[in-house]
């Protein structure tokens, strides 16, 4: 089968953004340029152009033209590292944010009464429909716009009539909320993955073409009885995730803020 002329276009960039002929953020050649070395129509270079930006790998701008893209994405603190964590805002997100150079950070909480639908139910340990669950959604915002979105889910018997219905800033966290309560989070279970964003999604996070959605899906325990079920969003090319094991060297906890995923 004979490749199709866009995609020869669309491979022969794909092949020298990968071989690292063009730094991130660094202009590509133009449709007219494209369309001469390869011997294909302005349109063709085009429709390549946009399989590279629909894979995320360039970023076309009106009346500018094409770039490589240039992720820089912040560091997600999947494990609690010296007393912070990205579930917590305030010491944890918030702080660390700031210390990449992002100053305007904000958080809004709101919270919900629902039934047990079936997933929640699934790892929550319960039964679908046995009873209430207390929803507390966290959007996390950078410059303005949607940066992070978590939501955590909490059996309405150990959450209901509690501060953890407050639609406030838990500073310290779900985790020390639930210690003042009597429940102690002793160890946890994450599980994740990534898919493409919904139209809505991608609005609403203003995410542009070909970026996934990562999903942490975190269930916390206190012996065998789950506490506490927390899902959290986040587009992939703003975040990485950093997991640790053993005994960290509080002077070696967090890398280097310049340590990026996407460095080729």
């Amino acid at each position: 089968m004979s490749m199709s002329k866009k995609t020869l276009v669309a491979d022969h960039l794909r092949e020298a953004l990968a071989k690292g002929d063009f730094e991130p953020g660094q202009r590509l050649p133009g449709e007219e340029e494209l369309a001469e070395e390869l011997g294909v129509s302005r349109a063709t270079a085009r429709l390549g152009m946009r399989l590279l930006q629909d894979e995320g790998r360039i970023s076309i701008v009106a009346g500018r033209g094409a770039f490589a893209a240039d992720p820089r994405p912040i560091i997600h603190l999947a494990t609690p590292l010296s007393g912070e964590d990205s579930e917590r805002f305030e010491s944890g997100y918030r702080a660390h944010l700031r210390k990449a150079g992002h100053l305007d950070v904000d958080e809004r909480v709101k919270v919900s009464l629902d039934t047990m639908r079936a997933k929640v139910a699934r790892r929550l340990g319960e039964k679908p429909g046995s009873g209430l669950v207390v929803i507390r959604s966290s959007n996390r915002y950078v410059d303005g716009a949607l940066w992070q979105s978590q939501i955590t889910y909490l059996p309405f018997g150990i959450a209901g009539g509690t501060v953890l219905m407050s639609p406030e800033h838990l500073n310290e966290g779900v985790g020390a909320a639930l210690r003042e309560l009597g429940f102690h989070e002793e160890w946890n279970r994450d599980i994740v993955g990534a898919r493409m964003p919904s139209t809505s999604e991608a609005e609403t996070f203003r995410m542009g073409p070909g970026i996934p959605l990562l999903l942490q899906e975190r269930v916390v325990y206190q012996g065998e009885r789950p506490l506490r079920f927390t899902v959290t969003l986040m587009p992939a090319d703003r975040h990485q995730l950093l997991y640790a094991g053993g005994e960290v060297p509080e002077s070696s906890w967090l890398p280097d803020p310049d340590v990026n995923v996407f460095e080729r």
